[in-house]
């Protein structure tokens, strides 16, 4: 009789312990199937108060040059006409006050990303869309009125509304991230002019309707300044209140106006001085992003002057957020070696003491103790076998609702941390929290190899370390315990 044969009849011979076997390994593997399959599982998720947007690159100015430049122009400024004197170079102001006190400012042409760098870098090959946005620009609401707190002190807000000009509207970060739906009309489009989209509060408040011209001048010289219209084209509807950039109703989300990327500038009365605050470039093939990006890092201008803000994370569904799952899948994995093989080892330890007349009696007849040992390890691989086979069944199921536990774990953990450190710390309105859309899992081969291995390996040190108590004693010992 060979060794399979004798393994199998001493299973069957003894059936309440294989089925123990069995049942230890069965969950096991299934647990270890699980520890694997997490360690490659894709999290898709969604934020409250951003939705994910395709692969992107944001272009800013860098907040180092600008001051850099400052201190140049002023330099400058004073060869040119002494120090502490007023006088203007370059987009960079410096008066003085009737108090005696110095103003500084800056203009548009200073402030603004330029549009021919921009364009530049729309023409890299793998980008499919690129956006321009200008910065909020309060301007005068002349034919209709805004919304406004009655009960807050107005005194310090310049009384206006504010626009925001888009190249492509549909590309604006707050339609892209579903803080805003356009159900009326439609969006403003490249290549429209004197256009505009407005709040559905707005709209109601002063009764617009599409093709309606609500016309704005400049909120510094109210009286004296030219006036421009902009024809309605459509009405938003808010998801998400955006949030708005520094206090004020000037820039209350409602007040909030979306144009054509030239008409802030017109009723600001800078016409042909634009303050583009940023550029978005869409990268058509997200597999290609990190050659897109060294493609576009390559486009020939002043790269000192900007920030290229990499938004490769959005095009990942955010799954970043959740990396701790390959560390709690880990923890998952540790956890279920160490304990599968101590609770295996002391059953194999069981199993030898309860079987020492058997073995005493295959060492009489001449068999040798590696052989002996060999015989136990074939039972305890057959066993597993079935055990990995059924346990490769169930393993989708099961490891889906373990992902699904260890992400929810990690997404509560995440929330009593918010929770603990309200009052301590100043947390954004725009924080927002994650939520889970949806957790893949898949058993792949590389998950079936790993798994099997685990589970050989478990097998392999449990019987081998329960083995030493027949290893280390002699024959003699051994049959004087018969």
């Amino acid at each position: 009789m060979n060794l399979f044969q004798l393994s199998v009849r001493c299973l069957y011979r003894k059936r309440v312990r294989s089925i123990l076997l069995f049942l230890i390994v069965f969950v096991a593997a299934i647990f270890i199937y699980s520890g694997w399959a997490c360690q490659s599982a894709s999290v898709q998720t969604q934020n409250s108060s951003r939705q994910s947007v395709g692969a992107s690159f944001r272009l800013e100015a860098n907040a180092s040059f600008r001051h850099k430049q400052i201190d140049a122009l002023s330099t400058e400024l004073d060869k040119k006409v002494g120090e502490n004197m007023p006088g203007n170079l370059g987009g960079y102001y410096r008066e003085q006050l009737e108090s005696g006190e110095w103003m500084i400012w800056t203009d548009n042409s200073f402030e603004t990303l330029k549009r021919s760098d921009i364009e530049k870098i729309a023409q890299t090959e793998g980008l499919c869309a690129y956006n321009i946005t200008t910065a909020n620009t309060v301007v005068n609401p002349v034919n209709f009125t805004r919304i406004e707190d009655k009960d807050r002190d107005q005194t310090s807000d310049q009384q206006g509304v504010s626009l925001r000009g888009s190249r492509d509207m549909a590309y604006d970060f707050d339609v892209q991230k579903g803080n805003i739906i356009v159900k009326e009309g439609r969006m403003v489009a490249a290549g429209d002019e004197n256009v505009c989209v407005v709040s559905r509060e707005l709209a109601e408040q002063n009764k617009l309707q599409l093709g309606d011209k609500l016309e704005f001048n400049d909120w510094k010289e109210r009286d004296d300044s030219a006036v421009y219209s902009a024809k309605v084209i459509g009405i938003y509807d808010s998801i998400q209140k955006i949030t708005p950039i520094t206090e004020g109703d000037s820039y209350r989300a409602e007040n909030i106006i979306f144009t054509d990327l030239s008409f802030p500038e017109k009723a600001q009365g800078c016409e042909n001085n634009p303050l583009y605050q940023t550029a978005t470039f869409w990268v058509e093939d997200v597999d290609d992003y990190e050659a897109v990006k060294q493609a576009l890092v390559k486009t020939e201008i002043d790269w000192e002057q900007y920030d290229l803000l990499d938004n490769s994370g959005m095009s990942d569904t955010m799954a970043e957020n959740f990396s701790g799952l390959k560390s709690m899948s880990l923890m998952l994995l540790c956890l279920v070696f160490v304990s599968s093989i101590f609770i295996l080892l002391f059953v194999f330890l069981f199993w030898i003491k309860n079987r020492i007349c058997e073995i005493g009696i295959l060492l009489s007849v001449g068999r040798r103790k590696l052989d002996i040992i060999l015989q136990m390890l074939t039972e305890g691989m057959i066993v597993s076998a079935a055990a990995f086979m059924l346990a490769t069944c169930a393993a989708p199921y099961v490891a889906g609702v373990t992902a699904d536990y260890l992400v929810g774990n990690q997404m509560e953990l995440a929330r009593e941390k918010e929770e603990a450190q309200k009052g301590m710390v100043s947390i954004s309105e725009d924080s927002g929290e994650d939520e889970i859309v949806g957790v893949t899992v898949s058993i792949a081969g590389d998950v079936i190899a790993a798994t099997a291995v685990s589970v050989m390996g478990i097998i392999v040190v449990s019987i081998g370390l329960s083995s030493l108590s027949i290893a280390i004693q002699k024959p003699k010992n051994i049959l004087s315990k018969m």
